[in-house]
C-alpha cells in the first residue's frame, strides 16, 4: 500500500490531525461534494477533513482502488438517521503528497444533512 494512503488510513483509525500536517500539500485542493469551487490550501483542506472525520459515525472504507498516484476509497458512514455512501478521490503530487482530494457523497437526503452539520462546524471554527 501506499505510504501516504496507509498513513490517511491512520489519521481515519486515530483522528489524530497531526498526522494531516505530513502527507497534504501546501497547495492541496479539496473538491466538497456541496459547492463547485474547490477550496485550496492545507489549512482549509485540514479543517474540513478534520470537521468531516468528526461527523460521521460508524465510518469504514469498503473498498479501494489504486492507479499510479490516483485512488479511490469508497465508504460507508451514518450521519444522524440517515446511512450513506460515497468515494474520497485522492491524487498525489511527485512528492507523494496529496495534491487534490474531492469527496462525492449519496443519497441527496444523507448529503443535506452532511452539509448542514459540516456548515454549523465550520463555522464555529470562523472558517466560512
Amino acid at each position: 500500500m501506499n505510504e501516504t494512503i496507509k498513513r490517511w488510513h491512520e489519521f481515519i483509525e486515530t483522528l489524530n490531525e497531526n498526522i494531516l500536517d505530513g502527507i497534504l500539500a501546501e497547495e492541496v485542493k479539496f473538491h466538497s461534494p456541496f459547492v463547485w469551487k474547490p477550496k485550496e490550501g492545507k489549512t482549509m483542506t485540514k479543517a474540513i477533513l478534520v470537521a468531516a472525520s468528526q461527523t460521521f459515525q460508524n465510518f469504514r472504507y469498503v473498498r479501494e482502488i489504486a492507479e499510479n498516484k490516483n485512488f479511490m476509497l469508497e465508504f460507508e458512514a451514518q450521519i444522524g438517521d440517515f446511512t450513506l455512501r460515497g468515494v474520497d478521490i485522492i491524487a498525489l503530487g511527485d512528492d507523494g503528497k496529496i495534491i487534490d482530494f474531492e469527496v462525492m457523497v449519496r443519497p441527496a437526503n444523507a448529503l443535506q444533512t452532511l452539509g448542514m452539520e459540516m456548515t454549523r462546524k465550520l463555522s464555529e471554527k470562523g472558517l466560512i
